[in-house]
């Protein structure tokens, strides 16, 4: 998450209720009792979780929401905060921003025994939400904070993962999708790009640009898979593993996706020449793949770019869908790892499913 701070308020403040001379309002009964942290990422969106700050606190203490709440200030400040949440015994911490602060919280809550975890409630502002949306939580703000006061929750599943940081292999969770190779390299074009210049196109104009810039450079990967076992070998472009259905800004990457079920959702894009191997030898030599074939699996992602928005791009051939709860992916060249939206590493990357893993203020799958 950026280091800037749009405002200057800092550290923890606590919500007080306003005194009013007139006839005072009756708040909502609040099924999920005890004390809420309320974790602000104030630069989501583009600093507009900033502006919403003021609005969103007291539309809190109207609803007589009893909470605290944080500014983060610096990468990984959630996950700190979270994680103190947790251990002094809050019992709902609210996440308000992107994907991104989703992440960090979530890796905070998992850092204590499941017996201790927090409730997780989301108020989405960043500008993907792609986590939120794929619960089903409301997208407006609004509406999202009413929504904190619902009784409505699921256990949901949590990715653990380990793979190469800057400072050695790590070990970590994600709540939602990870991607190797194009979405990573893209991601970590667009948090390079000159802060001036991410400000005058946008967040969508900022996607843009990272995905046309990175696509015209990307050379495809030959990745190995193993998943529950079973090896494949596959040139392709990307490789998404995924807990939820979207991924990247609203691409349904994975429709069947259900975040509930102790199964990752495996799509591999861009998928070269021919069927994948199956069970390879370990150690097997990576087959040798020519500049025509690997052209040709560039031009077979930019074919699927409008159907990944739709779902629709399962059916082609040059997508392959895996599911399993284990899943390494390995590769002789570089791998950009980005989880829930930010980059994080590279590969090898492993993951495992933790079944049931956490609680969130959502509806069940499948109900309104």
């Amino acid at each position: 998450m950026p280091d800037d701070k749009p405002r200057t308020t800092r550290g923890k403040m606590r919500a007080r209720k306003k005194r009013s001379s007139g006839k005072q309002k009756t708040a909502p009964v609040n099924p999920n009792e005890g004390r809420s942290m309320l974790i602000v990422n104030p630069a989501a969106s583009g600093g507009e979780a900033a502006r919403l700050t003021d609005g969103m606190l007291a539309m809190l203490r109207d609803l007589g929401l009893d909470f605290d709440f944080q500014f983060t200030e610096h990468p990984e400040h959630a996950i700190e905060m979270a994680r103190e949440a947790a251990l002094k015994g809050f019992t709902t911490i609210v996440a308000a921003g992107g994907d991104g602060t989703v992440f960090e919280v979530v890796n905070g809550i998992m850092a204590v025994e499941r017996s201790k975890r927090p409730l997780l409630g989301i108020i989405p502002t960043g500008e993907a939400n792609d986590f939120s949306r794929a619960l089903d939580i409301p997208q407006d703000w609004l509406t999202a904070c009413s929504f904190l006061l619902s009784s409505k929750k699921r256990s949901l599943d949590v990715g653990w993962m380990e793979y190469l940081a800057p400072d050695g292999v790590r070990t970590g969770y994600f709540a939602n999708t990870v991607g190797l190779g194009f979405e990573g390299e893209a991601s970590e074009f667009a948090a390079k790009m000159p802060e001036a210049l991410r400000k005058a196109v946008g967040g969508k104009g900022t996607r843009l640009l990272s995905f046309v810039v990175t696509y015209a450079r990307y050379k495809e990967k030959d990745m190995e898979l193993v998943v529950d076992g079973q090896t494949h070998r596959v040139l392709a472009n990307s490789c998404i593993i995924a807990n939820c259905r979207y991924f990247g800004g609203r691409m349904l990457m994975a429709p069947e996706a259900d975040c509930s079920d102790g199964l990752f959702d495996v799509v591999v894009v861009g998928a070269g020449f021919g069927k994948p191997e199956i069970n390879v030898p370990p150690g097997a030599p990576a087959p040798d793949h020519s500049a025509l074939e690997k052209g040709i699996a560039k031009l077979k992602m930019a074919r699927n770019v409008p159907r990944f928005y739709r779902g629709t791009h399962t059916g082609d051939e040059s997508v392959l869908l895996l599911r399993g709860a284990k899943v390494k992916v390995t590769s002789p060249e570089r791998m950009v790892l980005q989880a829930d939206g930010e980059v994080i590493g590279e590969g090898p990357f492993t993951a495992e499913m933790v079944k049931a893993a956490f609680d969130v203020i959502a509806p069940e799958a499948g109900q309104p």
